[in-house]
């Protein structure tokens, strides 16, 4: 028996690993089992392990009678067995219900649009609403129960991964001690040998079984997840929808009457009954003052405290029901409250004064349901005491009678508080969701028209605040904000004015586009300067109230703002000087690009690739411009050609003239001319020089086109383009009597 569960032990050793390492797959046909057995693997497991405990129980009593081995030997192995017994029941409960987790999985269909779980219709009534939204929130209560489960789950899994070293150690160790030879201590070794082997077994069982409880709990997890995603976007949708439906107010309004009606009908029968216990009460009183032995008395005190008791619970009772009506009642103010919020029929002051109502009584409900715990507290001592007293009382039947009924009573009357704390909850949820939809309807409007007495005051405290003062002035909220208002306003109004004196004054002065931009930007910031003096002069803030922070500007400048300054005067700078202008074409680290505006911290130009670039306008002081058009717009440029020895230069000439004379962009005057530059070793070089203006012409596009023009008249005219030329001697170590001499290979 020992050797099969060794083999069963690596078996399921062997599964652990394999079954760690195995992804879930949503389709499996079966779930997987402990060491990688089937249910029918672990049911013969089971009944081999019930064969061992029937076996050592029938020789149990041989064993100790004889004295071969305590008893406590015998008693922690079958205990050990039992308990492993219980562990693969509980693995085959894990293995059915991860087996119902994944098929109910498989059954959810996917891909749905969470729009088709409610009606197709264009509205939907408030009803509907409530309806989908009580499934959201019970499916993100089950989603945090299932997160909540897979938290304690892991964290269980880890002491039993300890606890499953720990006794592998301890099997190990044992395993090591010499086996005692035959006799009592062999027989108490194989006992003690079977209990740690089958608590180690348990563990590994334990283990697996706590691992696909995690399993299973993820797979619900994630169908809640895919759950709460739909009813979410269900809810939204339905939300988007809603409507006010007379109808459904009436209907709703309706059912409300209908049960409250019913429970003020029950009222008057528990007023009765509670009168009814009040009298018994007193009768029971005056029978224990009538007593005249101890045990009467005895017997007297029982049936006075237990009719206490059954005053108590009629109380509670009633308290209940009167609760239900009360509780009633606001459920109808509720839902009344939401129809006519969803009409529009509540506005302004009435729905904050509704705000402010159901944010105290959601207050006041929580203190109900604190005392409503107190009060069962309370009761569960009751109880606790009267079960102490009727073991006290072994030898009075007739006191012991009353106990029961007594203990009966107060076990009633905790159920009835607690059923009346239930009833808060559904309560405080309409209550909220309530209060939720006031604040989705409040908006600027609803808060102007909030503002109280009370509200103004406040404001008007803030409002007058002193954020610093010095001498003679003081700088409030009222202040600074006005100050920044009029700071915005002079922005603004220093760009119109800008643009207009701009448009009028020194278009007329004769001003060029630079000279107008440089003055376009002094004049903005001239302005500027002006109206914020102002402004500050008309809310009454001195310059000496921002002496403090010359300090930091003149160290915001010295440091962090040098840049910035430093652009602005090269921008100046540009402005005046003129180097480059707008439109020019500039050349600047061999990139070509024109001119399209010169800022106060950077200058924008645009590339041939129509590409725009922002250059900071200190670069342009500092480094190397090419400005192709600084003075004129005419430039020259130039083509140059190789011809073959053997062409007419004339020809040439008049060739390469001709291209550059057919060309529209080409100018006239100054006349392009033809420089016959050099005679080379492999050809005849040719320069053609000729003049374009930039501001209609791409230089080298019109080269590109004058040397297509030109390879085709000289090809026409059968001149030949050079190409270079080598010279190769072949020498054969001597020229021999009758040998020819070496030849000259020309290519």
């Amino acid at each position: 028996m020992r050797m099969a569960r060794l083999v069963f032990f690596a078996a399921v050793l062997a599964g652990l690993l394999l079954s760690s390492a195995a992804a879930y797959c949503a389709d499996a046909p079966e779930a997987p089992s402990a060491g990688g057995l089937s249910k029918q693997a672990v049911k013969e497991r089971m009944a081999e392990i019930q064969k061992e405990i029937d076996s050592i129980a029938g020789e149990r009593d041989v064993l100790t009678e004889e004295r071969v081995v305590e008893e406590d030997y015998v008693r922690r192995a079958l205990e050990a067995l039992g308990a492993l017994m219980n562990a693969y029941s509980r693995y085959l409960t894990a293995i059915d219900r991860l087996e119902e987790a994944q098929g109910s999985a498989a059954a959810i269909p996917g891909g749905q649009d969470a729009e088709s779980s409610s009606p197709v219709q264009a509205r939907f009534n408030l009803s509907h609403y409530e309806d989908v939204l009580d499934r959201y929130e019970t499916a993100l209560y089950k989603l945090d129960s299932a997160a909540s489960s897979i938290r304690l789950a892991e964290g269980s899994l880890s002491a039993l991964k300890a606890l499953e070293q720990r006794l592998a150690e301890q099997h190990l160790a044992l395993l090591r001690e010499p086996e005692p030879a035959e006799g009592p201590g062999r027989v108490a070794r194989s006992l003690h040998l079977t209990e740690v082997e089958a608590e180690l077994e348990s563990a590994q069982v334990s283990r697996e079984s706590q691992r696909i409880g995690i399993e299973t709990q993820k797979i619900v997890q994630t169908s809640l997840h895919a759950e709460r995603d739909a009813l979410l976007k269900e809810l939204a949708h339905v939300k988007e929808h809603l409507a006010f439906d007379e109808k459904d107010r009436d209907a709703r309004l309706e059912s409300i009457a209908t049960r409250l009606a019913a429970a003020r009908e029950r009222l008057p029968v528990l007023r009765d009954e509670r009168d009814g216990a009040r009298l018994a009460l007193s009768k029971r009183q005056g029978a224990l003052t009538a007593a005249r032995s101890d045990k009467e008395r005895r017997v007297a005190q029982a049936a006075v405290v237990e009719q206490q008791a059954a005053v108590q619970l009629a109380q509670a009772l009633l308290e209940q029901a009167e609760q239900a009506v009360q509780f009633l009642e606001e459920e109808q103010r509720i839902w009344a409250a939401r129809y006519s919020l969803l009409e529009g029929g509540l506005k302004g002051q009435e729905i904050w004064d509704l705000r402010a109502g159901i944010q105290a009584r959601q207050k006041n409900l929580e203190n109900v349901f604190l005392v409503r715990q107190r009060g069962v507290a309370s009761m569960q001592t009751e109880i606790a005491a009267a079960r102490k007293e009727l073991e006290e009382n072994q030898d009075a039947g007739a006191v012991q009678a009353r106990i029961r009924s007594r203990i009966d009573l107060l076990s009633r009357t905790a159920e009835a508080a607690n059923a009346s704390m239930a009833m808060i909850f559904p309560l405080f949820n309409q209550y909220d969701r309530l209060e939720g939809e006031i604040n989705e309807h409040i908006d600027a409007v609803r808060i102007a028209e909030r503002v109280t007495a009370f509200g103004k005051e406040r404001f008007l405290a803030f409002w007058n605040i002193t954020l610093w003062s010095g001498d003679g002035f003081d700088i409030t909220v009222w202040k600074l904000s006005l100050a920044v208002a009029l700071f915005l306003a002079a922005f603004f109004l220093s760009g119109r004015l800008t643009e207009f004196l701009s448009n009028t004054l020194l278009t007329r002065l004769g001003m060029d586009s630079m000279a107008r931009m440089a003055s376009r930007k002094i004049l903005f910031f001239i302005l500027m300067g002006a109206f914020i003096l102002v402004a500050l002069d008309l809310v009454g803030i001195p310059l000496t109230a921002f002496a403090f922070l010359g300090g930091a500007l003149a160290i915001g400048i010295g440091f962090g703002a040098q840049n910035i300054f430093n652009n602005l005067i090269s921008g100046f700078i540009l402005m005046f000087s003129k180097p480059i202008r707008v439109d020019d074409m500039i050349e600047i680290d061999g990139m070509f690009a024109s001119v399209e505006e010169i800022g106060t911290r950077a200058t924008h130009i645009k590339t041939y690739e129509n590409v725009d670039v922002l250059m900071p306008n200190s670069y342009f002081l500092n480094n190397k411009i090419v400005n192709w058009t600084l003075t004129d717009k005419k430039i020259r440029t130039t083509v140059a050609v190789g011809v073959a020895h053997d062409a007419d230069v004339r020809r040439v000439e008049e060739l390469l003239l001709l291209a550059a004379n057919d060309h529209t962009r080409v100018l006239k005057n100054p006349e392009p001319f033809v420089i016959f530059r050099d005679i080379g070793a492999n050809s005849l070089d040719f320069t053609l020089y000729f003049w374009i203006d930039m501001e209609n012409a791409v230089g080298f596009r019109v080269c590109s086109d004058i040397r297509f023009r030109m390879v085709s008249l000289l090809e026409k005219n059968g001149i030949r383009i050079a190409s270079p030329r080598m010279d190769v001697m072949m020498d054969r170590g001597g020229i021999q009597a009758g040998e020819v001499p070496p030849r000259e290979v020309q290519s």
